[in-house]
Order: C-alpha cells, then structure tokens, then sequence
C-alpha cells in the first residue's frame, strides 16, 4: 500500500502529458542520454521519450534486466503509462550525443563523469539535475571545458521499485547558465523539454535557485532522519525551527560569500512551504531507511567546507552532518554485525 511515508516531497505543480509524436518537430535530430533511472531519471526521461524524442538510458546491470523485460512505467495522477526506451550499461555504446542529462544521486557523479567522458569530448552539453550546489563545480573541474547547464528539480515522485515510478505530483524544471547570460544552448534545451509538455523554465538565477533549495534540503533533510520521523515534528517544535533558522541562516552567509546573496525571507518561506507538506518523511529519510547512502557530504558536508574555506562559522550544519555520517557509520556496524535495524 502506498503510504505518505514513502513520499519523495519537493514541491510542485499539475500539466499533461505529451503524446508520443505530438509537437515533436524541433526535437528530432536531438540524441539525449538519461543517466539513471530513478524518481527523477525514470519520470522526466519517460516522458520526454513519450513524446518522441530520440532518449537513451544508461543505466545499471539490474534496472537494464528489468526494464527491458517489462518497460519503464510510470504511475501517475495524470494517467499511467509505459515505454521500452533504449538502454546501454555503459557510456562506450554510444559515439555521440546532443544533451546528457544528469539525474542520479551526488555520490555517484564521479563515476559518471568517467562513463560519459568520451561523449562529452565529442560536444555533448551536461544538464545537471542533482541536490546541493557542487555537482557543477564538479563536472567542469573534470572535463575542464563549458560543457554545462545547471538545473534545479521540483517534483514528488518515487521509485516504488526498479523500473517504477510513482508520480503524485507535477515535476518542474528550472535550467540556466551558471553566469547567468542567455546561452543559445540554455534556450535549446528549455525548449526541448517544453515541447515535450515538461514544465520548464529558463532563468538567469539557476544558481540562486539551487542555493535556495538547498536551505530546504540541508535542513529538512538531516533532521527527519535523526528525528526518525515525519516533517510535522520540526515544524510543532520551536526548537526544532530554531534550528532550521539558524542553520538557513549559516547557509545565506556562506552562499553571500560566494557572491550569491540570498534574501532573509528565504528563512521563513522555506518553513512555511513546509506546512503543505508536513505529514511526509523526506527523500534523505527514505535513502536511510532503505539502506542507501545519503548525499549529506554534498548538502551540509559541502555547506561545512565552504564556510571554512571563508572563515564562515556552520556550527549547526557541522552539527547535522556529524550526526548524519554517525548515523550512518552506526548502520555499517550493525549491519556487520549481522544484525540489528536503522
């Protein structure tokens, strides 16, 4: 049964689908590889396919099994749906592609990056799609050249199992150049995305953006798994809030630093968006809980980094993310030992 619990919240809006060939003209000749097959990857790469456009999977040994067996389907209040996109297990399997799309999890960028090297030497653009502000910084340091478009996603979509995705919600996605400039390339891919019925928009401010849902991600996050429990908790407690405030608070001044300037409503925004969403568990608290790695080296760990770098105090980030990587080095123990639950 399908449970609140089970929720990867981020908020959203309602669209339609686009039809297989519908309004599809622009987007022929456009080779896109999806790197990943999850909530994110799996949702928006099958719609885009849906509608026709020339999309590739890459993804691991288990999902390509599964996928090729019974498609890539999507459960969704807008109307169900399945594809038998191509997939590939390996970047080497293509010599060529027009856009790499990024949705997988921060931690396993780097062996991506090593995957899609060679399509990347050929011209393909990067559009990034990942939580937290480093997967850019990260792509370019490895590739050294302009090959990337930043991109910021809100959707509340699940993996309810391999090859399933749960979709309650409309996904957005929010693209732009890091330098903030119009780019022929930036309005290329909005436009392939729009076509496709996605809800896309183009900014000049993808950086602001991204650091702005970080104040959502970095604190929210880290608390619904030591809490071990729903959204509703931080947001009855006011010691709880406090610590939200305080650690959005570190997170403008590091961000200021980094000539991002974050305005101080975003403190109280961030919390009262929340309200919408208060009876849910968030996405780190379903990594945990399932076993999988979270991304808090890339939320409060990159949060914490940065303020040293500048000589910016983070003692509430620092806080989170000690006892999110304890957390976790507590479930390595256990499980070691054989025994035991998180």
């Amino acid at each position: 049964m399908l449970t609140k619990k089970n929720f990867v919240v981020i908020l959203n809006e309602t669209h339609e689908f686009a039809t297989k060939g519908e309004n599809v003209s622009f987007m022929k000749g456009n080779k896109i590889l999806v790197v990943g097959a999850g909530a994110i990857g799996g949702y928006f790469g099958a719609c885009l396919y849906r509608a026709g456009l020339d999309v590739t999977f890459l993804v691991r040994r288990q999902t390509y099994i599964k996928i090729s067996k019974d498609g890539l389907s999507v459960k969704s209040h807008l109307g169900d749906f399945v594809v038998y996109p191509p997939l590939i297990q390996q970047g080497s399997e293509m010599s060529f592609v027009d856009l790499i799309i990024l949705s997988m999890k921060c931690y396993d960028l780097q062996e991506t990056l090593e995957q899609i090297a060679p399509l990347v030497a050929s011209g393909a653009t990067v559009l990034t799609l990942q939580n937290g502000v480093d997967s850019e910084e990260r792509v370019l340091a490895y590739f050294k050249k302009d090959c990337v478009v930043a991109g910021v996603v809100y959707i509340t979509a699940r993996l309810a199992e391999t090859g399933l995705i749960e979709h309650f919600r409309r996904g957005t996605i929010s693209l732009g150049e890091r330098s903030g400039e119009q780019s022929e390339r930036a309005a290329k891919i909005h436009t392939l995305i729009s076509q496709a019925k996605i809800p896309c928009h183009l900014t000049q401010q993808i950086l602001k953006e991204k650091w702005e849902k970080l104040c959502w991600n970095a604190t929210f996050n880290p608390l619904s798994v030591i809490l071990d429990q729903p959204l509703s908790l931080i947001l009855q407690s006011h010691e709880l809030r406090e610590i939200v405030q305080q650690g959005i608070r570190e997170i403008i001044s590091v961000a200021a630093a980094e000539k991002i300037f974050l305005h101080l409503d975003i403190i109280e925004d961030t919390i009262a968006v929340t309200h919408a969403l208060q009876d849910h568990y968030t996405s780190m608290y379903e990594d945990y809980k399932n076993g999988n790695k979270t991304e808090i080296e890339h939320l409060n760990g990159d949060i914490v980094r940065r303020g040293e770098k500048y000589g910016i105090p983070t003692p509430v980030n620092k806080t989170l993310y000690c006892l999110i990587k304890g957390l976790e080095l507590k479930r390595r123990h256990l499980v070691e030992r054989g025994g035991g639950s998180v």
